[in-house]
């Protein structure tokens, strides 16, 4: 459908109705800057209401910085009342997907609005191509899934600190859960296996103590680490993984703390490592000597003739760890 381009007052059109807003673009400074110096290059897009009123299909921002401007008049394309709905949503969607790639959650709230005037997820799909967006149909399907999550987790999504498929293994959690898991990412930004690390711990240590994560999260110490302020964020994130895991697993926690403990006492040169088992489930390790010169070799061989004589060393592979009861 054409629409009409004429002049219109600027404070006229009604920019608190969201029918077809679906971004989170907010500053206006620089656009302003831009349509005080060049004029606004691409007028806005508008449709008139039926009961009257003039409402936003694509622009909010531009006729944002039009009124900081103090412009009484502006140039738009006028929409008929009668224009379909999804046509207006299509063209708000092309017009911002022209200029930069549309976040996760501008995706999911456009899929929102659009499965609402749509009768199929493929109907959907072929509306976000025919905007130009190519959406296929299992990926439409995850955005709706997400746009069905608490505002903090979509929030998350749209900042990338919450992957998708994170944010959608969150569905079956009760609200408030997966709204405190969302505050713990948004403090922390875990990598995405990072991510699933901490989202299984908070899962089975609150189903271990029978209470909602909410609740776990209210403990001094994970209090402690997610708000000191003399920690970095790198910090943080470090301790309250090592937390997390200490508590998931008491006993091999008190095994790796005796391990390092002890491995630290036996001297090791620079260019040695002894490892343990993985999650000492095995009793095998691992001593690796590196060298460049036979006579380093040589030296590596009498410090490791001294190490295998070492008390702390027949510890160690006795595994003679006091283990704590298991409070959990």
């Amino acid at each position: 459908m054409q629409a009409e381009q004429q002049i219109i007052e600027t404070t006229s059109v009604d920019l608190s109705d969201p029918s077809y807003l679906f971004t989170d673009q907010h500053g206006i400074e620089a656009l302003a800057e831009s349509v005080r110096n060049l004029g606004l290059i691409t007028p806005p897009v508008v449709q008139l209401r039926r009961k009257g009123g003039v409402r936003v299909v694509t622009g909010f921002r531009r006729i944002s910085a039009c009124r900081h401007l103090d412009l009484p008049r502006m140039h738009a394309r006028i929409l008929p009342p009668e224009t379909a709905s999804l046509y207006c949503l299509q063209l708000a969607a092309a017009d911002n997907a022209a200029g930069r790639a549309l976040n996760l959650g501008e995706q999911c709230r456009l899929v929102e609005k659009l499965q609402g005037l749509c009768s199929t997820k493929e109907a959907v799909s072929q509306a976000l191509q025919s905007a130009g967006l190519c959406v296929p149909a299992d990926m439409t399907d995850k955005l709706l899934r997400v746009s069905a999550l608490p505002e903090s987790v979509r929030a998350g999504v749209a900042k990338n600190y919450i992957s998708i498929n994170t944010a959608l293994s969150m569905e079956s959690m009760p609200r408030r859960s997966a709204e405190a898991v969302a505050g713990v990412f948004d403090i922390l930004r875990p990598s995405l296996n990072q991510q699933r690390e901490i989202l299984a711990g908070l899962n089975e240590l609150a189903a271990l103590q029978e209470a909602g994560i909410e609740s776990l999260l209210k403990d001094r110490e994970l209090d402690r680490i997610l708000n000191c302020a003399d920690f970095d964020r790198g910090r943080r994130l470090n301790l309250f993984r090592s937390e997390i895991r200490r508590r998931r697993y008491p006993w091999l926690s008190r095994a790796e703390a005796e391990f390092f403990s002890r491995r630290k006492n036996l001297g090791l040169d620079e260019n040695m490592d002894l490892k343990p088992p993985a999650n000492f489930e095995d009793t095998k390790y691992t001593f690796t000597v590196r060298f460049s010169t036979a006579a380093q070799l040589c030296r590596s061989a009498e410090k490791l003739e001294k190490i295998c004589r070492h008390p702390e060393l027949h510890a160690i592979l006795k595994r003679e760890i006091e283990y704590p009861p298991d409070i959990y």
